[in-house]
Parts: C-alpha cells; sequence; structure tokens
C-alpha cells in the first residue's frame, strides 16, 4: 500500500511540508478504499476479473487537454476497456463529441397530493 500511494518515506524539510503529505496519503486513502467498495459491489464477471488496481492501470492515459484562450478542451479517445470501466462506476466521459453516463437530476415525485390554500 505505501508503495501505491508514494509514502515509503517522508524526504522533507519542514513539519509544514509533512503535514501537507500526510493528510494527501490519508485523502488518497480514503478515495481508494471508497473504490475498492464499488469495484467488489459489481459481479467479478461483469468486470471481466479485474480488481481495483487493474481498473486504475486501465483508465490512467484517460485525459484532458486545456487550452488557454477560447479553445475548448479535448479529452483522449478512451479504450474499450476505459469505455466499461467508466460505465460500471457510472463517471462521466466524453466519446465521440458527446459526454457519456451524466446523471440526470432527479425529479420531485408528485403524489398527487396538493396542500389547501386557505383564504
Amino acid at each position: 500500500m505505501k508503495n501505491l500511494l508514494d509514502c515509503n518515506r517522508l524526504n522533507v524539510h519542514t513539519e509544514k511540508t509533512m503535514k501537507g503529505r500526510l493528510f494527501v496519503n490519508f485523502i488518497t486513502l480514503i478515495l481508494l478504499n471508497d473504490l475498492r467498495g464499488k469495484v467488489s459491489a459489481i459481479k467479478p464477471r461483469d468486470r471481466k476479473y479485474w480488481d481495483f488496481k487493474d481498473m486504475l492501470n486501465k483508465v490512467s492515459t484517460y485525459s484532458r487537454i486545456h487550452f488557454t484562450g477560447t479553445y475548448k478542451d479535448l479529452w483522449t479517445v478512451p479504450t474499450k476497456a476505459q469505455r466499461l470501466i467508466f460505465s460500471l462506476l457510472k463517471i462521466e466521459y466524453h466519446w465521440k463529441g458527446n459526454t457519456v453516463n451524466l446523471e440526470k437530476p432527479i425529479e420531485p415525485e408528485d403524489n398527487g397530493e396538493q396542500e389547501d390554500e386557505e383564504p
């Protein structure tokens, strides 16, 4: 786990830097634990028996290219494996100029009950 987080040694010169690195590693542990839980909730056959490390390795090349000025941002083209992982985890990604896996806002349910207005 320490190798994954790049936390072998804390070669730092100040206490402030050390606390910052420990905080970032703590947040990373929380996110990895959440990812591990989401991956284990997916059936192994649906995820092609990949564990969370395999999934992280496969999506590591997907990135956004940001231009300054009036140009739009570009995203790298996701591979078939990356699209599968993003779909299983319900993560938004860009494919052929469209954003895929957009969460639709939840509409408030109308049970047919209306509040009586008093004059």
